[in-house]
């Protein structure tokens, strides 16, 4: 009996071997080679052997998902921090330059 639990992206039902990434054959082949009375075979590692790349095709596929949201939050964020840079110098710039005309005005008339 495969474990189903609900999926965060879609809401839908998923099976526990869905969710590590390996086929629900591949859990039964492997499911089989663990039972107490099976002596194990050539084919048992041929299994496991696939169950753990399954596994690691799709972990890497997220990592790679994963790695690519990053990538654009950071590259979102190098905007953002520029916009806000570019308008503190403005602002400054700005300020410095108020501070320096009242300075040189009140040096004329005095």
């Amino acid at each position: 009996h495969p474990v189903e639990r609900k999926s965060r992206k879609n809401g839908q039902y998923e099976t526990f071997t869905q969710s590590i990434g390996i086929s629900d054959d591949l859990a039964h082949q492997v499911d089989k080679a663990f039972a107490p009375e099976h002596i194990a075979t050539k084919q048992d590692l041929l299994v496991m052997q696939e169950a753990i790349l399954q596994t690691q095709l799709k972990t890497d596929s997220h990592y790679f998902e994963l790695s690519s949201k990053i990538d654009r939050v950071d590259s979102n964020l190098r905007v953002e921090i520029a916009a806000i840079s570019r308008q503190f110098w403005i602002t400054f710039g700005g300020s410095i330059t108020t501070i320096l005309s009242v300075f040189a005005v009140n040096w004329y008339f005095h």
